[in-house]
């Protein structure tokens, strides 16, 4: 009886250090991305806030640009003295939501343990994305 004591007070001791080793998740698998606030000038639109959607999303606006451009099929720049992007294009805030919730799904949560800690890396002609929290790799389709 004794002895079952002892292990058990072993085991908790040992419990209690893995805990203590184990460091605390960096962030949140929770994302909140900001409503995009468009402009339509003629036949273009401007997204007036995607410099804080592309920091929102911790990509760098010129990926995130391009990767909607492509979507939409659309010419487009984007301008870095205000941080807003010009669609050559009408496109409606609820077509531009879903786009954004696909490159999250595909360019920024890990498919591994869903957390949105993560890095896109160039290697050669493979575009990887790595996650911070969990290590995992997983190779994206290119821009």
């Amino acid at each position: 009886m004794s002895e079952d004591k002892e292990i058990l007070k072993d085991y908790e001791k040992l419990l209690s250090r893995v805990y203590e080793k184990i460091p605390p998740k960096s962030g949140s698998s929770e994302l909140e991305i900001p409503e995009p606030e468009l402009l339509r000038v003629g036949s273009q639109t401007i997204i007036m806030n995607f410099k804080e959607i592309s920091q929102k999303l911790k990509r760098e606006p010129q990926l995130l640009s391009k990767y909607l451009l492509k979507e939409l099929a659309s010419a487009g720049s984007y301008d870095e003295g205000s941080g807003r992007l010009v669609l050559n294009v009408k496109v409606s805030r609820k077509v531009i939501q879903q786009l954004l919730d696909l490159f999250v799904k595909s360019y920024l949560r890990c498919p591994t343990c869903g957390s949105i800690d993560t890095r896109i890396e160039r290697r050669g002609k493979v575009w990887v994305l790595v996650c911070e929290a969990c290590g995992a790799e997983q190779p994206v389709k290119p821009f």
